[in-house]
């Protein structure tokens, strides 16, 4: 990895600087599910269908085209063992033993395929006795482990896959997937430098866009060179990133479109979805093909200080109530887009849960936080963002990663963000 300047950087671990200690990653993630699934709910397992959850579970990876929940992949953790049990699409197995020598040769075993939303594109009888196979395939670990009698949970729900663990007298909960979240909700340090590295990869993208974006440059262009960015610095793209500009900056299409770019255009880039180590990001800045307009600074300066004026408040023990109450009523400020209910502004000035997946907890907006705050803790992760239109067409977006700390914030994503970053042309 080199950063902006070209300076080496080092993301992977090195004989003379660790990095990212990955064991410790791996071991502390594992502790933390096992404190959350065995020692506060009870559970006897956890059977996992979800990537995110399997992979936080047993660090390991398959393509993206196996998520989310396809069943195509699967983990299963025991009270009582050392290390969960993977369960790997077909004939990548091979590659996962190979890779993942903290598993044990043994706990690394080929999946029933046809679990997950998959399960309904076999037919009706294939995917009967995929179940059965499915649930034979549990069960015989369960009953190894001692925990057959107890509550099997599951960060999924799926009636033909409880009726069979049923008839085996199994008791299954689908609140595994609460279980997980609050598990991963506090991010270890090696995560948070995990978090670090993904918004350095955000910035070389950024970096790519200034570089690239000229008057009759299309926005598919800018994406282009974005990409190869990210992949040349070591990051990875989980359906996710856009950029968006003139007439489409205001409302967010949250797309792009292809159009290219002219003089006095505004346009905004969010990196959401980049990965590194499978940490993701979601991080807008602003631009300005040359001197924006005074309504656009002015636009900018609202929304700079909406943001902003939220961060200052967020610190371990207040809610997400008391972080939403910084930002205006949607129908107050938004009326020219026709926002007349909160529920309309999803997305809009809010902040969200970042890590292995784009929404974690919390989640913070107008349209629910007052009414159910949250409490802020240490050691959550989120990106926070808002947005403002210009009165002229155009519109605004910036967003920060943050890291919450004892005291405060640490804010991880490092883009100027002052001002609207000006390209020259």
């Amino acid at each position: 990895m080199t950063d902006l300047y070209g300076k080496s950087y080092p993301f992977q671990p090195q004989d003379w600087i660790e990095g990212v200690n990955m064991t410790s990653l791996r071991e502390g993630r594992l502790a933390r599910t096992k404190a959350e699934l065995f020692d506060k709910h009870q559970f006897g397992a956890l059977l996992s269908l979800n990537e995110w959850n399997t992979r936080y579970i047993t660090a390991t990876y398959t393509p993206p085209w196996t998520t989310p929940s396809s069943g195509l992949r699967y983990s299963l953790l025991l009270r009582g063992d050392s290390h969960p049990i993977i369960y790997e699409q077909g004939d990548i197995s091979y590659h996962t033993q190979r890779n993942s020598p903290w598993l044990p040769e043994n706990n690394v075993r080929y999946a029933i395929t046809g679990m997950g939303w998959i399960a309904r594109c076999m037919g009706d009888s294939a995917h009967k006795a995929a179940v059965v196979r499915f649930v034979d395939q549990i069960f015989t670990e369960l009953k190894r482990a001692g925990v057959h009698k107890e509550v099997l949970a599951m960060d999924f729900a799926d009636p033909f896959i409880t009726e069979a663990f049923a008839a085996k007298g199994v008791k299954t909960s689908s609140d595994g997937f609460m279980a997980m979240l609050a598990a991963r909700k506090n991010k270890l340090p090696e995560e948070i430098e995990c978090l670090r590295n993904t918004c350095t990869v955000g910035d070389a993208m950024f970096q790519a866009l200034v570089d690239t974006a000229k008057p009759g440059v299309s926005e598919n262009e800018i994406l282009g060179e974005a990409f190869k960015a990210c992949y040349t610095n070591g990051g990875e793209v989980h359906s996710g990133v856009f950029c968006t500009s003139g007439p489409y900056t205001w409302p967010n299409l949250r797309h792009s479109t292809g159009r290219r770019l002219a003089h006095g255009d505004s346009l905004y880039m969010d990196v959401y979805n980049t990965s590194w180590n499978g940490y993701k990001t979601c991080y807008y800045r602003t631009f300005s093909m040359g001197e924006p307009s005074q309504a656009t600074k002015a636009a900018y300066q609202r929304a700079y200080d909406w943001l902003y004026d939220a961060i200052s408040v967020i610190r371990p023990g207040i809610t997400t109530a008391d972080i939403a109450a910084r930002w205006p009523a949607g129908p107050d400020v938004w009326g020219d887009i026709g926002v007349v209910h909160e529920d309309q502004t999803a997305g809009n000035n809010w902040a969200h849960g970042i890590g292995l997946t784009l929404y974690e907890p919390p989640l913070v907006w107008r349209g629910c936080s007052l009414e159910h705050p949250m409490e802020i803790e240490e050691g959550m992760t989120f990106a926070i963002e808002t947005q403002e239109g210009d009165g002229e067409g155009q519109g605004v977006r910036i967003e920060e990663v943050i890291h919450v700390t004892k005291t405060g914030v640490e804010i991880l994503s490092r883009w100027p963000i002052k001002e609207i970053t000006v390209i020259n042309c």
